[in-house]
């Protein structure tokens, strides 16, 4: 019997293989076809794979290959198999007799086994394959993936042509907002539009990863780093949304680093990544290049986030106060809660902690220490008898995450027994950009519940108008960089504070400018009837004791 000959055992043992190159298996099998050939009369062998366009498989599969030709001729007619694959692919192998035969049943039966069998070997080999490259690619983009970066690298290292890539790591500006106007669906096609415009610039020795999100790291020789600033600077793509064209022009946040000899990939992305915090938190650029005091400012920030339970556990916190004065009378109105970091003695400036515990989430827990501490202050204010001023307490974007962020605030404010009237939250406008509705949300609460809401830092966002026309606040404050050139007489500064104060009053809103330093700066926005001013020509944030003498004895500056 055929299937159990000696010539079936040999092709079948010599054709086992973990391998997951099909080259390498068509090799064996073409080798070892002749213990099967002559036993089974086969002629000629062949098998044709077609698979359709994949981020596995960029250009699709279309291949055919000759399995087996015993150089002596075969018949016309021929078996055929013909075999789908997972992905709508086919897989057809055709057999033919020796030239002048023609097969027995048996022998037939034994050629459409052996084609089988063919199929579930070639077969499992390709699946090998895919796996080893799904490990390595990002399913979306087709881009590399970590591992598939890690894998890159090691080569790179072994060779010693490491040194020789520039490394970027890259973020898309606002991808969300993108994601909000056109839907994750059309987010996703945008994504890989993108990554298909730089796969297709990148060399063979080059690569693009996707760590996930809109993320990407790229690895290209430093000769063509400029080519790639140029492509990736305000790459235009288009997307379809309910029969509407958009036009997006993407522009990337990207800290790059040239990589140096000796470097592992670890410190390449340590560097890459110092580079692009650098950029999104520090600096306008699009495009910044590794410094080493940016990963001492890192170390820095993982020091402060390390040091921080333990710091407020033992209240090395404390708050400061920040006088807020009436332009129309030049008395004491209000104030700002403001903290500051007494460690081993010293004052710690806000600027070397806030932003790493707002990059590290800790900044929540930090609010709502401040918060607590002003209720007790206003508490113990009121019970000897100081008549209190209106406070604002800074309140970080994150906490807009939180559903129970209102519920929070009350819940102390009842905690404290403290009037709402003699507290204000203040926020960040930016937050209104990535969280409007739950803004609009925690507004409304915040005002059912007597609690006065300010926007900080208005005219920085993108969104400012639209705060001013949507959101029911109570407060605007005015950012200090639009009173910095009133020295230089900049009609056009003049101009815009003006109307932005003009606006503000118009919607029954309070407007308070903050960095008021000369008093040309107060005369200037005391005619143009803007109502309150903080800054250092009045004074400055000041600990507790120093703001209660201010409140018993100084209401009124001169």
């Amino acid at each position: 019997m055929i299937l159990c000959s000696e010539g079936f055992r040999q092709f079948f043992q010599a054709i086992q293989t973990d391998s997951e190159d099909m080259m390498e298996l068509f090799e064996k099998i073409r080798h070892a076809f002749p213990y099967i050939a002559e036993e089974a009369a086969i002629g000629k062998a062949e098998l044709t794979l077609q698979a359709p366009v994949s981020v596995y498989e960029p250009k699709g599969v279309n291949n055919g290959v000759v399995l087996y030709e015993n150089g002596q001729g075969y018949g016309e007619s021929f078996l055929e198999k013909i075999f789908h694959t997972g992905e709508k692919g086919t897989a057809t192998i055709r057999i033919w007799p020796e030239e002048g035969h023609c097969w027995s049943e048996e022998e037939r039966e034994a050629v459409s086994f052996l084609a089988e069998n063919l199929f579930m070997i070639c077969g499992r080999c390709r699946v090998m394959g895919l796996m080893k490259r799904v490990l390595v690619t990002d399913a979306l983009t087709g881009a590399a993936s970590t591992s598939g970066m890690g894998r890159f690298a090691k080569e790179k290292i072994s060779k010693g042509t490491f040194s020789g890539y520039h490394i970027a790591f890259s973020n898309i500006r606002n991808f969300r907002y993108i994601n909000q106007k056109t839907g994750a669906k059309q987010g996703d096609l945008i994504l890989i539009r993108y990554a298909d415009r730089i796969k297709k610039f990148l060399k063979p020795d080059e690569l693009l990863v996707r760590l996930g999100g809109d993320n990407f790291v790229i690895f290209v020789r430093k000769e063509r780093m400029e080519s790639l600033l140029e492509l990736t600077n305000g790459m235009e793509v288009t997307s379809e949304t309910d029969g509407e064209i958009l036009y997006f022009k993407l522009e990337s946040k990207m800290g790059c680093y040239s990589i140096k000899p000796g470097d592992t990939l670890t410190d390449a992305l340590n560097r890459a990544t110092s580079a692009l915090n650098y950029a999104r938190r520090v600096t306008n650029e699009n495009v910044v290049w590794f410094e080493p005091f940016m990963l001492e400012n890192e170390n820095r920030d993982k020091r402060v986030q390390f040091e921080f339970p333990k710091a407020i556990r033992e209240r090395e916190f404390v708050v400061y106060y920040q006088p807020k004065v009436s332009l129309e009378n030049n008395q004491l109105c209000g104030s700002e809660a403001l903290v500051r970091w007494v460690r081993d003695g010293k004052l710690v400036p806000p600027l070397e902690f806030i932003p790493a515990l707002e990059k590290g989430g800790n900044i929540c827990q930090l609010d709502f220490y401040v918060f607590e501490a002003v209720c007790q202050d206003l508490k113990r204010w009121i019970t000897e008898g100081i008549e209190p001023v209106k406070v604002s307490v800074n309140f970080s974007k994150l906490h807009l995450k939180d559903d129970h962020f209102a519920e929070k605030i009350v819940a102390i404010l009842e905690k404290y027994q403290v009037d709402s009237s003699f507290l204000e939250v203040e926020l960040t406008e930016s937050a209104s950009y990535e969280d409007y509705e739950r803004l609009e949300k925690f507004i409304s609460h915040m005002k059912n519940s007597g609690v006065a809401v300010s926007i900080d830092d208005f005219g920085t966002g993108y969104s400012s108008l639209s705060l001013l026309k949507d959101l029911k606040v109570d407060m605007i404050k005015l950012d200090k960089s639009f009173l910095d050139s009133l020295a230089k007489k900049n009609r056009a500064d003049e101009i815009v504070i003006k109307n932005i104060v003009h606006m503000v009053n118009e919607l029954d809103m309070k407007l308070i400018a903050e960095g008021v330093e000369t008093r040309l700066q107060a005369d200037f926005l005391r005619n143009v009837q803007c109502s309150m001013a903080q800054g250092y020509l009045f004074d400055r944030p000041m600990p507790v004791e120093e703001f209660e003498e201010r409140l018993k004895n100084g209401r009124i500056y001169l």
